[in-house]
């Protein structure tokens, strides 16, 4: 049973015969229940080298090994002088460029544009000495003026980037800086695929009965974007034996299964059977492997995305997604992201919160419908659709396209069989079963755009 939206602690567990069904949870537990089970993952840590690292997750936290800079230089073109002027070059002053050494006896650096520079009497015979262009500010003979001295961006010790990070350009950037060649990262975690259905064709137009996968073409790169990496891919109809003998495979070899397809409660949706049996220890084989098999979820407490199921068996995580297109993105976005997260070590990911543009009711006026809770593809309301007149035409000019996006409304064409309205969408709301008004705060999961 569920109340308040959420699933009661102590019904999660094994679902098999005579065992009580784990219970649905609503899309925010399940991202939480996903994350968990993907913690439960054997973490492992790999070093790559700098050239590999961006986008990667941080294993452990880095720190500088000297200091940076690690001698002290000069910010400018110019002379390094000792003193005041003026100076003979090679006893008071010498030439120096925008990152080169500074003499330790140096006092400050006087930018190259002005100083005069000469040969004569001032420094003996035949001596090049440089002095202050007449007019010129005096602020660059002010002790340290101009110098980088050692240590001033960071200190041997200091915090590169913390363990869980995802490592960007910079931060690798600056890891070279402080000293590494490569750096301890998070393995991606081993991702196969199980893409079902005899009705599915891989290219062209299909014919009246067949659709064209919709799978196939977007989730290995949706995968590796979530910081995964897809090492194998299988592709069979709707068969019990080659739904056992593919998951079979899968399970040998990946951390993480995803299947699509097969996981409603008909007579050929054999991908839900298959899992659950092997849950139960009645199909495939666990070997020496103790890691217990269970259920995390049967199914999910929304719409789309109901027929849902997260599993562990023999190690592996499983996530089912179903075969409608936009229900299986809105799982993706919501189980197989957090399963992942939770496997780098990257925490549980914070909804943001929006401002839902209209009303809407899940049941339209029709008692005991609707009871779900809804995760449905959403945008941001352009000022302009919203605001007219001068004033409109006003916020439209000194914001731009930024304007208002903390008011979303939905997007059409939004069916479980749809794709269009996500294509268009930007984010995910998530509204609970009784609805949301309009102006009503509701969370939100951006999209990858």
């Amino acid at each position: 049973m569920v109340e308040n939206g959420t699933a009661q602690s102590g019904q999660v567990g094994a679902w098999g015969p005579g065992a009580t069904p784990a219970q649905a949870p609503n899309p925010l537990d399940a991202m939480r229940m996903a994350y968990e089970s993907g913690a439960r993952l054997s973490a492992r840590q790999v070093t790559r080298p700098l050239a590999e690292c961006v986008g990667e997750v941080l294993a452990q936290d880095v720190r500088v090994v000297r200091d940076v800079p690690h001698y002290d230089s000069s910010a400018m073109d110019g002379f390094a002088v000792r003193g005041p002027g003026p100076w003979v070059v090679g006893e008071r002053a010498w030439p120096v460029a925008t990152g080169s050494l500074v003499p330790p006896e140096a006092t400050s650096v006087v930018r190259q544009e002005w100083l005069r520079v000469e040969a004569g009497d001032a420094g003996g015979a035949g001596a090049e000495w440089v002095s202050l262009a007449p007019g010129v500010p005096q602020r660059d003979l002010e002790p340290g003026r101009n110098i980088r001295r050692a240590g001033r961006e960071a200190l041997t010790g200091d915090l590169v980037a913390r363990a869980g990070e995802v490592l960007t350009p910079a931060q690798v950037a600056f890891a070279a800086v402080a000293g590494h060649d490569a750096l301890p990262v998070r393995a991606r975690p081993r991702v196969g695929l199980l893409l079902t259905g005899t009705e599915v064709v891989a290219s062209g137009l299909p014919q009246p009965g067949f659709v064209r996968d919709a799978f196939g073409p977007q989730l290995p790169a949706y995968v590796r974007m979530l910081g995964a990496e897809v090492i194998a891919s299988v592709r069979i109809g709707d068969g019990e034996a080659e739904t056992e003998v593919a998951l079979e495979t899968l399970v040998g070899q990946c951390d993480v299964v995803v299947s699509t397809g097969g996981t409603g409660h008909s007579r050929v949706d054999e991908v839900r059977r298959v899992a659950l049996r092997r849950v139960t220890g009645e199909v495939g084989s666990v070997g020496d492997n103790t890691e217990p098999s269970r259920v995390l979820f049967p199914e999910l407490h929304m719409r789309p995305g109901h027929p849902t199921f997260l599993m562990e068996h023999s190690g592996v995580v499983h996530v089912g997604l179903p075969g409608n297109p936009l229900a299986a993105m809105v799982a993706l976005r919501l189980v197989l992201t957090h399963v992942i997260r939770g496997a780098l070590g990257r925490g549980v990911e914070q909804p943001q919160t929006v401002s839902l543009g209209h009303d809407f009711d899940p049941g339209q006026g029709r008692s005991g419908v609707g009871s779900a809770w809804r995760v449905m593809p959403a945008k941001p309301v352009a000022t302009s659709a919203r605001e007219g007149g001068q004033q409109g035409a006003q916020s439209q000019d000194t914001s731009g396209a930024e304007a208002n996006l903390h008011r979303w409304e939905l997007c059409d064409k939004r069916g479980s069989n749809m794709l269009r309205g996500l294509a268009q969408a930007r984010g995910l709301v998530i509204i609970p079963p009784d609805g949301a008004g309009a102006g009503e705060a509701v969370a939100c999961l951006p999209l990858p755009v």
